[in-house]
């Protein structure tokens, strides 16, 4: 990703680095799978049921059990002593650390407990809190302990981790170490301590976690945490079932405090974010020949597109431009865009915090109570493309004829709405607007295009997709990505491929009618438009027309060479949308990218900033437009290079580039005489058979 944090090499602005790792963060699952036969989730055993899906979702294994010494292999390679310790860190044996948590001095130790979340879960030691951090994280030295404290979800935990320096000791343990090797989380954290300046005794339980339950069972929790009644706040709990089983998987790979914390990696900022504030700087590039004046005015060798921001001097045009684009152009604006991306992602690495943490407290789901509830996405799991992006309950979109995935599909209603001064946050992590324009779609006071966001169909979700489309009557759908990346699969072929073949998709029968390709870069046959006009019926329902646009200069996670295919794939996509709506109308317009995030935001993002902005320019409307559509679907804009591309796009549409929205096309008389000077280029093209 594009920041300070594990930035992939260097590369020239808007090309991906073909070895870089940030795939790595959206895992694929696998395809070769039958369409899944899934059940509902069990009400009373949610909290087991939703991590273990996390768990196995997250490393492809089975979930995670403890290892004792019932199920230890019996052969086991001998401990490697470690090197003599470069800070102070003693052990200490389960008898002493026994004594201490039953004398009065129990209040002044911090007990830690270093192994993954579902370990802890299960069972841990009274008055400990939980760090489930990966080692491969804690060994970065710019993973301060402060950085720690992001990883704690649990306020009351996170408020006595940040009094560290106030305990007379601090003991850490692990599984079961009896010496701490040199590539452990239980010592990477302690020299976390030594190095921020603790003062106290920084010790390890000898024998771990498993040798302390074995031998004082009774000071051990079992799948509820403690209440922890000096501090006025029970922490979170898996609360299992009595009769809860562990399943046997036999030896482990790796050790246990290594396994990966499903709370710590199915967040994405938790690990992008556990470097410190951001410190990449991207410019907006300006198109060619074009170039700032003392005042951050824009200089253009031609005439701008008809918006009232210009004036004519002798070696061409003078734009003028807003406030808000001048703080992006200026010197300061790498930095003003930097902080305004790392804005948005602490809001929602906040964000799925508090959904994880609800969960984990929580036995129900109600939409009503939690509209954040990401336990279908979970729930039905081989239904979506990557681990870690998944629908919110509250602006899911909802499959009416249920079939064996009952009504679930990764998608979701996009849509900005406007957030008046007088309403109130009933939810901290999504406002009063979107939850009323996803509770009433149809309400008047929204003024904006509606999306719906999803992720590249999988085969076993071409049925589901195609549905899709036939109940919600959209009529155009927006591809941004090719079927095929850097050698990985983004999006599996859900549409006819010979002009007259007709495919069928489960109810919905699909028929490719034409295919026109429009080239964007004549030096780069790869930067093309693809426009498929499409036909699709169901039993005894007719047939209607749809418009396909895939855009295939835009790699993932990277940017286009420049914002003008993004910029006429707007333009092609809001004249066809605008078309259908006018002729018999036509539901929310579908977009998709591999994920159905990243590239999909900020298409959204850019479309409906360009409607804003055609009505008024005194304003940054693309900031407040991207915060609102994360909180309708995860990483909407997922990178800040496309943050800084939608603020790019923005700018050059203002320049000329691209196409006014439809409905503001025709001018009054009026209007033209306050424009004379001003000449409206109108592209509007031919629409084919197929419209």
């Amino acid at each position: 990703m594009s920041v300070a944090f594990e930035s992939p090499s260097p590369t020239p602005y808007g090309h991906q680095n073909p070895h870089s790792s940030n795939d790595a963060y959206f895992r694929q699952l696998s395809t070769n799978v039958q369409r899944p036969s899934t059940q509902p989730i069990n009400g009373t055993n949610i909290h087991q049921e939703f991590f273990n899906a996390i768990q196995t979702r997250h490393t492809g294994q089975s979930p995670l059990v403890l290892v004792t010494s019932e199920n230890r292999p019996s052969s086991r390679s001998p401990v490697q002593k470690s090197p003599p310790p470069t800070f102070p860190i003693e052990p200490i044996n389960c008898e002493d650390l026994q004594s201490l948590l039953e004398s009065d001095t129990k209040d002044h130790i911090l007990l830690i407990d270093v192994r993954s979340f579902l370990q802890f879960s299960y069972s841990h030691i009274q008055y400990s809190i939980n760090i489930a951090v990966p080692s491969t994280i804690l060994r970065r030295p710019s993973f301060t302990i402060e950085k720690v404290y992001t990883a704690i979800v649990s306020n009351s935990e996170r408020e006595r981790l940040q009094q560290w320096k106030t305990y007379d000791q601090i003991i850490i343990y692990d599984q079961s170490s009896e010496i701490l090797s040199d590539q452990c989380s239980a010592r990477f954290l302690a020299s976390k301590f030594d190095l921020a300046g603790y003062h106290g005794r920084l010790s390890y339980l000898k024998g771990g976690f498993e040798l302390f339950k074995r031998t004082f069972p009774f000071m051990c929790d079992s799948g509820t945490r403690s209440n922890l009644q000096h501090k006025g706040e029970s922490g979170m709990s898996l609360k299992l079932p009595s009769n809860h089983k562990p399943m046997s998987l036999g030896p482990l790979t790796v050790p246990a405090q290594d396994v990966c914390n499903p709370f710590f990696s199915n967040i994405r900022q938790n690990e992008e974010l556990g470097m410190g504030p951001i410190k990449d700087r991207i410019p907006v590039r300006l198109p060619s020949g074009s170039s700032l004046d003392s005042n951050t005015d824009i200089n253009l060798p031609n005439t701008p597109r008809c918006i009232n921001i210009s004036t004519y001097n002798h070696s061409g045009y003078t734009v003028r431009a807003p406030e808000w684009l001048k703080a992006i152009l200026s010197l300061d604006g790498p930095k003003h865009l930097a902080e305004m991306y790392e804005k948005l992602e602490r809001a929602e690495q906040k964000r799925l915090q508090n959904i994880v943490s609800y969960h984990s407290k929580h036995s129900h789901s109600n939409p009503s109570e939690f509209p954040l509830s990401i336990v279908a996405g979970i729930e039905k799991g081989a239904l979506n493309r990557y681990t870690n992006i998944w629908p919110f309950e509250y602006s899911r979109v909802k499959l009416h004829r249920k079939g064996d995935s009952g009504d679930y599909v990764n998608a979701s209603y996009i849509q900005y709405v406007s957030q008046p001064s007088q309403d109130i946050n009933i939810l901290p992590d999504v406002s009063e607007a979107s939850l009323r324009t996803m509770r009433f779609p149809d309400s008047k006071t929204d003024i904006f295009r509606r999306y719906i966001s999803t992720q590249g169909p999988l085969p076993t979700t071409f049925e589901d997709f195609w549905n899709v489309v036939w109940e919600q009557n959209s009529r155009v759908l927006v591809m941004l990505t090719k079927e095929e990346e850097m050698h990985k699969i983004k999006c599996h072929r859900y549409w006819p491929t010979s002009i007259g073949q007709t495919v069928n998709y489960g109810q919905s029968n699909v028929t490719l009618l034409s295919r026109t390709i429009e080239s964007i870069d004549s030096q780069n046959q790869e930067d093309c438009i693809i426009i498929s006009q499409l036909e699709i019926s169901q039993p005894n329902q007719g047939r209607r027309r749809l418009t396909h646009f895939q855009y295939t200069g835009w790699n993932d996670f990277g940017v286009p060479d420049s914002p003008i295919g993004t910029l006429r794939l707007v333009g092609l996509a809001d004249e066809s949308q605008t078309l259908y709506e006018e002729h018999g109308g036509a539901g929310p317009m579908i977009v998709h990218c591999s994920a159905g995030c990243g590239r999909s935001g900020a298409f959204c993002a850019i479309d409906t900033a360009i409607q804003r902005l055609s009505k008024s320019l005194t304003q940054d409307v693309l900031f407040e437009t991207i915060a609102r559509f994360r909180e309708q679907r995860v990483s909407m804009v997922q990178t800040m290079r496309q943050f800084v591309f939608c603020y790019e796009a923005i700018c050059w549409w203002l320049l000329g580039y691209g196409e006014l929205p439809v409905s503001d096309r025709d001018l009054s008389s009026e209007e033209e005489s306050d424009h004379e000077e001003l000449m409206c280029v109108d592209n509007k093209r031919h629409f084919q058979d197929g419209h």
